[in-house]
């Protein structure tokens, strides 16, 4: 929500959600803190060193280099898992709903997930302990997965997709689906289940580690049609935190 917006109960909705996701995720070094709330304002952390969309756009002269961009897939998972994994207890009782490169803030040498205003709380199967789905009335863009396009009953996985959108636009540069119009990506997206293109330098092998890592993140684990087949975030986190230490010698994740 920006300065300006209308006093509505919807907004304030919103907002209370926000910080209250916030508030209960104040533990995870990789989620934006809050230090205070009222009314339709909340305080926090002052974000000095912009979004993560902003340093991906700053970057297209001066291309980034791959170590970075690893470190900010990894941090952008591990922001989701955390979120997803706000009991404690392994089981998705959050849902980001809007998850993109520009919801996460350069704090303390680290880009942190916030934004929360469109989230929701999951609740859970007495019987068996699993969470259970929602529904969404309207939704826009082409960074969504196949079920939320097709306005199916949804779970915590839809920002799984998101999340390999958001991976996406570190790796390439670009956002998901450059070039198409917005109708015609969400049709595609769901009728067929179809993942977004990669520019044609990216698409093959270039003995490139860390881009071949990333590709299989994105289209193994995250751009998968089936949401009981695709990954969770705390499989992708755990995944690109173990390669990037294993593989790469990377273990802090600052700027």
């Amino acid at each position: 929500l920006k300065y300006g917006t209308e006093h509505t109960d919807r907004n304030f909705d919103r907002v209370r959600r926000d910080v209250l996701i916030s508030e209960r995720l104040t533990r995870s070094q990789y989620v934006v803190d809050v230090l205070g709330h009222c009314g339709l304002s909340q305080l926090a952390p002052l974000g000095v060193g912009g979004t993560m969309s902003q340093l991906i756009d700053n970057s297209e002269d001066d291309e980034m280099d791959d170590t970075t961009k690893l470190k900010l897939a990894t941090v952008a998972a591990l922001g989701l898992a955390d979120l997803h994994n706000i009991d404690g207890d392994g089981v998705p009782s959050v849902t980001h709903g809007d998850l993109k490169n520009n919801q996460y803030m350069m704090v303390d040498g680290t880009y942190k997930l916030g934004d929360f205003n469109r989230g929701r709380f999951l609740r859970k199967n007495r019987e068996s302990g699993e969470p259970c789905s929602y529904t969404i009335g309207k939704n826009d863009a082409k960074y969504r997965s196949p079920e939320e396009y097709r306005y199916d009953e949804l779970t915590a996985k839809i920002d799984v997709w998101a999340l390999g959108s958001t991976i996406f636009r570190i790796l390439t540069g670009e956002t998901v689906w450059h070039g198409y119009k917005t109708k015609k990506a969400q049709k595609k997206i769901a009728s067929t289940n179809a993942a977004p293109p990669l520019p044609d330098e990216f698409q093959v092998s270039s003995n490139n580690r860390i881009h071949d890592l990333l590709r299989e993140v994105m289209y193994k684990m995250c751009f998968v049609g089936d949401p009981e087949k695709r990954a969770s975030a705390l499989e992708v986190a755990e995944f690109l935190k173990e390669k990037a230490a294993k593989d790469f010698g990377i273990e802090s994740f600052e700027l």
